[in-house]
């Protein structure tokens, strides 16, 4: 991986957010001078011979020079232990480097190594049905387990239930963030967000303290579609922003794969769209691996998606509490409101959080977005 010293992280930080300088003419610039230092410290005559290079540029490269904004992110890169590579670094990730809007820079924290890695990029709703968490853990177990790295984009719902479910059967897994690699987004997701650093690695064009604008999100989803061999869609509305990631993979010339739903169902709506418009349907992992050329087959896992090979909840332990198998017995697969449950069991909401908050500890039971609860799926 690059090392650099301060001074050569600070050069190539002011290079990249100098006025006019896009992934275009930083590749230049690089190419013509042989680092961001020594492009920083050309004259106008000699940038003027780099093609590309307009008077503007150059006007714009004579006043950038290192603030206390840069000083004060190369000292944050340092102490949050954060790799960061450009472009025309030769471990930047090939895949992702010979694309036209390629990001300049990549800010890394965790197992750089898995961005050269295979991997396939699992992505969908922030409201997945209970059939769409089932399917996402059923597929994303089973391609983890034959070594290929699950990418997403720690979003609620499918792209953090793929992180969640390869880390929990010993896969690699990379976010890729629409802010800071510092910054944890969505807010509940600390917890995963710490794993991720920790098992896996997180990514970001974003410096660190950049926050979760939502002009990132779309922005992000190409680097999500560009670091993977292919991309699986599973369960997503007709304008969502896995439908973008699908987009920007057949740009980049990946296979895009998607998960069939109910006609009926709003959720399945732009998987069908997919594929009514030629992509792959997916009827099971081991055919996803045939057809990426890796011919593995599962003998771990069932193959193909049907009711009888879904996940199932979570067995209740013969130890927990009375209020606590009460609760556990009042969820099920599909998420209720935490109000719904209240009323349900006639228990006061304090002492309902509580129990909740200790399932959860023990991945008994799982939160949802707006306050919804439903029991935790058993991973075969």
């Amino acid at each position: 991986m690059s090392e650099r010293t301060h001074e050569e992280l600070a050069d190539l930080i002011t290079l990249c957010g100098a006025p006019g300088i896009g992934i275009a003419r930083f590749r230049a610039l690089v190419t013509a001078f042989g680092s961001p230092t020594d492009a920083l410290a050309a004259g106008p005559a000699e940038l003027s011979a780099v093609p590309g290079i307009n008077h503007r540029t150059i006007a714009g490269l004579m006043s950038a020079h290192r603030d206390e904004t840069v000083i004060r992110q190369c000292d944050r890169i340092a102490e949050d232990g954060v790799v960061v590579i450009a472009c025309t670094d030769p471990d930047f990730p090939q895949q992702l480097a010979h694309l036209d809007n390629a990001p300049a820079l990549l800010f890394i924290k965790g197992n750089a190594g898995l961005l050269t890695a295979p991997g396939v990029a699992i992505v969908g709703t922030r409201r997945p049905t209970e059939y769409g968490r089932q399917v996402t853990a059923m597929l994303t177990r089973s391609l983890a387990e034959q070594g290929l790295t699950i990418i997403s984009g720690m979003a609620r719902g499918v792209d953090g239930y793929a992180h969640q479910v390869a880390l929990k059967c010993g896969g690699a897994t990379i976010a890729v963030l629409g802010c800071g690699v510092d910054v944890v987004y969505p807010p509940e997701a600390r917890k995963l967000h710490r794993e991720i650093a920790e098992q896996g690695v997180l990514v970001s064009e974003f410096h660190l303290g950049t926050k979760p604008d939502a002009p990132n999100f779309p922005r992000r989803n190409r680097i999500i579609s560009g670091l993977a061999e292919a991309v699986l869609v599973i369960e997503a509305p007709e304008k969502s922003g896995a439908l973008i990631t699908a987009t920007n993979a057949i740009n980049q010339g990946r296979d895009v794969y998607a998960v069939p739903g109910p006609i009926t169902s709003e959720m399945s709506a732009g998987c069908n769209r997919l594929i009514a418009d030629g992509a792959h349907v997916v009827t099971g992992a081991d055919q996803m691996l045939e057809q990426l050329g890796l011919g593995r087959s599962l003998s771990t896992t069932p193959g193909t998606i049907s009711p009888g090979n879904l996940a199932l909840p979570v067995a209740i332990p013969e130890d927990v509490t009375d209020e606590e198998r009460v609760v556990l017995e009042a969820l099920g697969a599909e998420p209720v409101h935490i109000d719904a449950l209240c009323r349900q069991i006639e228990m006061s909401l304090p002492d309902l959080s509580t129990v909740l908050t200790m399932l959860e500890m023990r991945q008994l039971v799982e939160s949802q977005p707006g306050s919804h609860y439903c029991r935790a799926p058993f991973l075969p």
